[in-house]
């Protein structure tokens, strides 16, 4: 690959990883579009640990918090409908009574717990990963075409969040939530990430919209998801290691390449995931359709392009 195309590929995956837009469908049309064969697993291996810094770093706080917690008797705070979110927003849904006193309500959980729902959460993407991983990685699944289509899908989810992410803030979701992610809610949303093994499904508009059907603050959902991703993206790095290791034939790329790659990565991802919390505090549950919006133009393109 040139430097050019190493670039762009870093940047997409970065850029799209922790944005609820699918950065294994960007992956596979840019490298549709730029000509080329999908990148290395080592390639692939380093722009994911490029992501999984920048998360990390972002987080920070909420990883110290859980490490702090875990020997203490205290509950890890999660947020509530107006955690993150602008007085703008607020005041478009906040009306009296119970509608106040609900917005005004914070999640918290203990950190084990917490961490055992991400555990759980995680679970059913590994096993099903792994026990059908020849076919999500085969060429028809990791097809231009499949990728668009499955765009396409990612914004219709995302507007299935925006709708039920709208019906908690105006207080027609009658349904009472207990101050915690449960077992349940976590498989549910476990579940639903397994579809995120198929390009073109948003690993994070799934588990989001997951969050907010059963009825999760939207801040809770997103941070339940972002802290979810630290194993997934962890585990994909490892399996693209681990190819790499039972392949020794396989070319690898050069050092500065794959520096390059993880600098690039790192960096697009880190202002990926300032970009969409920014957007939460400044537009609330009106930050999902704009993706929805953009994945359903992003499949329509490129399934015009693919079959025009």
């Amino acid at each position: 690959m040139t430097l050019v195309q190493i670039a762009v590929l870093s940047f997409m995956q970065g850029f799209t990883e922790l944005l609820p837009i699918s950065s294994s469908g960007y992956m596979v049309i840019s490298s549709w579009v730029l000509g080329l064969d999908p990148p290395s697993a080592a390639f692939d291996a380093t722009v994911h640990l490029g992501s999984l810094l920048a998360l990390v770093l972002f987080f920070r706080r909420d990883w110290w918090l859980i490490v702090k917690t875990l020997r203490r008797n205290r509950n890890i705070p999660l947020g509530g409908d107006d955690d993150m979110m602008s007085q703008q927003i607020l005041e478009r849904y906040r009306t009296v009574g119970d509608t106040r006193r609900r917005l005004s309500t914070h999640m918290s959980m203990r950190p084990q717990n917490l961490l055992k729902s991400v555990g759980l959460a995680s679970l059913p993407a590994i096993v099903i990963g792994a026990a059908f991983y020849t076919i999500f990685t085969s060429d028809l699944v990791r097809s231009p075409q499949v990728a668009a289509g499955m765009f396409i899908v990612t914004g219709a989810t995302l507007l299935l969040g925006h709708h039920f992410a709208g019906l908690r803030l105006t207080g027609k979701d009658q349904r009472t939530r207990p101050k915690v992610i449960d077992y349940a809610d976590a498989l549910i949303i476990g579940l639903a990430q397994v579809a995120a093994l198929i390009p073109g499904i948003s690993r994070s508009a799934v588990t989001i919209t997951a969050g907010v059907t059963r009825g999760l603050p939207l801040v809770v959902a997103v941070r339940f998801s972002y802290l979810l991703a630290v194993p997934v993206i962890t585990i994909a790095a490892a399996i693209s290691m681990f190819q790499v290791i039972l392949s020794p034939s396989e070319s690898l790329p050069d050092i500065d390449e794959l520096a390059i790659g993880f600098a690039i990565s790192f960096i697009a991802s880190y202002i990926a995931v300032n970009l969409f919390v920014w957007l939460i505090r400044r537009l609330g549950t009106y930050t999902l359709w704009p993706f929805a919006i953009f994945t359903v133009t992003t499949g329509l393109i490129v399934l015009i392009v693919w079959y025009g």
